[in-house]
């Protein structure tokens, strides 16, 4: 037996692809389009949630027409059509309650996790740390929640553009 022969594989150095801007480039909209426009953002998640229920049921209705003589799908299709037809047009018609409902109830959550625990804080003596401070900024971005914009799309809308700034250095300092 003689010796053998190791062959090491060095992995090649990429150059600039048009995959390495695209991702901050999508960083860059998304973030831009979740800080400056989230109310917009979840309406439209909505309005699409919606359309997706109305094809699944409407799926379910040529399932129901194509197989209305075997007994086994005979009214289950038909009623998930119907129901999911129904579901999908209330997404869409309801899609700016949906969407402030979902700020309402953050908007309170924030609120509420930040008063329970600045007393907390107040109760214990330990109203001079951080957390204080901290409980401070989610009461304020509780009412930025109900009164303006949902605050936890616009913060991750800020990361995104942040995270978009910092990949687009990279990518031009390679």
């Amino acid at each position: 037996m003689g010796k053998d022969k190791t062959e090491i594989i060095k992995p090649k150095k990429e150059g600039k692809d048009n995959k390495n801007i695209l991702t901050p480039i999508i960083y860059l909209i998304l973030g831009f389009i979740l800080a400056f426009r989230s109310n917009e953002a979840v309406k439209l998640v909505f309005y699409i949630l919606g359309i997706v229920v109305i094809v699944f049921g409407i799926k379910s209705f040529m399932t129901y027409y194509q197989n209305k003589d075997n007994i086994q799908f005979k009214n289950i299709n038909l009623s998930i059509g119907i129901i999911s037809v129904l579901i999908g047009a209330l997404l869409i018609i309801l899609a700016g309650a949906l969407n402030l409902g979902i700020r309402y109830i953050l908007g309170f959550f924030m609120i509420f996790i930040g008063v329970s625990r600045l007393f907390t804080d107040y109760s214990l003596s330990n109203y001079k740390s951080f957390n204080t401070m901290s409980n401070i900024v989610l009461v304020i971005l509780g009412i930025f929640s109900i009164f303006v914009s949902n605050a936890v799309l616009v913060i991750i809308g800020w990361i995104l553009i942040v995270n978009s700034i910092l990949l687009f250095f990279e990518y031009f300092k390679n």
